[in-house]
């Protein structure tokens, strides 16, 4: 579900901005874009995230003062450069490699420039982390209310589609007695009216007719509407059971529409799939 949050707190004096967005996503895809100086906070930030939403595609993002000064490094990790030039040297010794380092190479390796701040390092992280909490708070109640929109049109559809399965009940009857007619029809055609056995006749009417059967179908289908509207009244974290009760829906709509016989059931029967179809594609933005 689409939701916006935003949150800002002093970070040592400096202004700092945490901005929280999120779309619609089957599954939580987070990305996210920090200054320098607090890319460190990133996989705790992510995980801040995860404690609050289960799908959407999420985009974070955290600004400080003006955006610009906290990209500028405040000095470099001796131990960070001294650790990579012995790995380099061992492994030019080892396999007998020419080469040596340059000033540009170490200086763009990980973990080489420091900036600001990481010496507070634990001090920012929970301050970063309860912003980046309040504001997703706020995204979460964006997404609460058209949460709240979206069931409520979910059940108009699923009611619907209770109707629509009322309409093939009552047409179902009229649908065997058509067919036994043609049936007993089509038989007189073939061996002629002396030729057949009116007890026969009924039991090979029986066997098709038990096998053109759907109220079966009928009635599952109707218990799968009741599930799905009482797994939506559950609220959160329901949206991968609900995906999976629509697949059983999409089931029995094809195997109406397969055994009715009838151009008027598979009719209904199509309007079933097309409805389980867009409440499918609905359902994927539930979390």
């Amino acid at each position: 579900m689409t939701g916006y949050g935003k949150d800002e707190f002093k970070l040592q004096g400096t202004l700092c901005t945490v901005e929280v967005r999120s779309v619609n996503n089957r599954f939580l895809e987070i990305s996210s874009h920090l200054p320098k100086n607090i890319s460190y906070l990133e996989f705790a930030l992510k995980e801040e995230i995860k404690k609050h939403l289960a799908r959407g595609s999420v985009n974070l993002t955290v600004t400080i003062g003006d955006g610009e000064e906290s990209a500028i490094p405040s000095g470099y990790s001796a131990d960070a450069v001294e650790a990579y030039l012995k790995i380099a040297k061992e492994i030019k010794e080892k396999y007998v490699l020419e080469g040596n380092p340059t000033l540009e190479q170490v200086l763009a390796l990980p973990n080489v420039l420091l900036y600001e701040n990481e010496e507070n390092s634990k001090e920012v992280e929970t301050e970063l982390t309860e912003s980046l909490s309040r504001a997703l708070e706020s995204l979460v109640r964006m997404r609460e209310k058209e949460g709240a929109n979206l069931a409520k049109d979910l059940e108009t559809r699923v009611n619907e589609m209770d109707k629509v399965l009322d309409e093939i009940k009552i047409l179902d009857p009229k649908r065997i007695i058509y067919w036994k007619e043609k049936f007993e029809e089509r038989l007189k055609n073939l061996v002629g009216e002396a030729g057949l056995d009116p007890v026969r006749v009924a039991q090979e009417a029986s066997i098709v007719a038990d096998r053109l059967d759907i109220n079966e179908e009928i009635t599952r289908f109707k218990s799968h509407n009741k599930l799905f509207l009482a797994t939506l009244a559950q609220g959160t974290n329901q949206g991968k059971k609900l995906t999976f009760i629509l697949q059983e829906m999409g089931r029995e709509a094809n195997t109406l529409a397969t055994k009715c016989q009838s151009a008027e059931i598979a009719a209904l029967a199509i309007r079933l799939k097309d409805s389980v179809e867009t409440i499918r594609e609905q359902t994927m933005n539930i979390e």
